[in-house]
């Protein structure tokens, strides 16, 4: 009866604030927040204890334990405060990297040398899938009217998720796609998903798939647009035209204006020679007529 009433005595001394729910996120930083509370104002902490509860947790297996000067930490888990000591109230633990693994109950207990207090949090944890990667077989150079298969894949989800595909006029093909989900080592969940366009035409080019979480909420998208080999190539032949064609029309013009120059030359000095020959036959016709006119008179 004695040794009841003390622990009562002890635990009415001090107490511990603690946020009762905390949700996650994977691959974050997540602070459980506690505060020791007590009813006097100079408290000395002599141990705090961090463990998991429940199935999921391992026998005899603290997170943290800070007993008289020395502590004991799991990878992962500190204080929340980097210079906590015995006198800081704020006994929070730090997860460094959250993982789906770390969901479940933990247990805080703080031993200070006016009394006791345990508090209890229950954590969950959520992760988002990340954007998809699209593929398709054939790759490239695909002919009008072949079968093309389009290729969703994406991963990080914490639950089973969905994808769904649309054509670049907003149609829904969701049901004509086939999709396999699969859960990882780490816990989180993978998604492939793949839908066949039947005689694949340029008219139709622009495939959607969207990422949704089991909820239905959408958490990524991508959009894939068919090479088609009709549309490729034409570029291509445009392009090697047009380098072809002035590859040869530059030499062929600079020849065409000299072969222009020397026949305008060639015509001038033609003339020049013409009229230099017309004024030497009219010099003799001119004097013989002069003799004629004074020979009459």
């Amino acid at each position: 009866m004695y040794i009841f009433f003390s622990v009562i005595l002890l635990t009415a001394f001090v107490k511990l604030e603690c946020k009762t729910e905390y949700h996650g996120v994977y691959g974050q930083q997540l602070i459980l927040g506690c505060i020791v509370k007590p009813v006097v104002v100079d408290v000395t902490i002599i141990t705090v204890t961090w463990k998991r509860m429940g199935a999921a947790a391992k026998a005899d297996a603290n997170l943290l334990e800070y007993h008289k000067e020395k502590r004991e930490l799991t990878p992962g888990f500190t204080f929340a405060e980097p210079s906590w000591n015995k006198k800081n109230m704020n006994v929070s633990l730090l997860l460094t990297n959250t993982k789906m693994a770390d969901k479940g109950e933990y247990e805080c207990m703080v031993t200070t040398d006016v009394g006791i207090a345990t508090a209890t949090i229950s954590l969950s944890v959520t992760a988002k899938y990340k954007t998809p990667t699209m593929s398709s077989i054939p790759e490239t150079n695909i002919k009008e009217n072949t079968d093309v298969t389009i290729f969703c894949n994406s991963t990080g989800g914490h639950q089973t998720g969905l994808i769904w595909w649309f054509d670049e006029f907003g149609t829904n093909w969701t049901r004509s796609a086939e999709l396999v989900a699969k859960e990882m080592d780490n816990g989180l969940f993978s998604l492939s998903s793949k839908f066949i366009v039947l005689k694949a035409t340029s008219s139709y080019t622009n495939y959607t798939c969207k990422v949704l979480n089991v909820n239905g909420a959408e958490e990524g998208m991508a959009s894939f647009v068919i090479q088609f080999a009709s549309r490729d190539l034409g570029i291509k032949s445009d392009h090697l035209d047009i380098v072809s064609t002035t590859k040869w029309l530059t030499p062929v013009a600079v020849i065409g204006s000299l072969i222009i120059g020397l026949l305008a030359a060639l015509l001038f000095f033609k003339r020049r020679s013409a009229q230099r020959a017309r004024r030497q036959s009219t010099f003799p016709l001119m004097s013989m007529s002069f003799n004629i006119q004074y020979m009459s008179f």
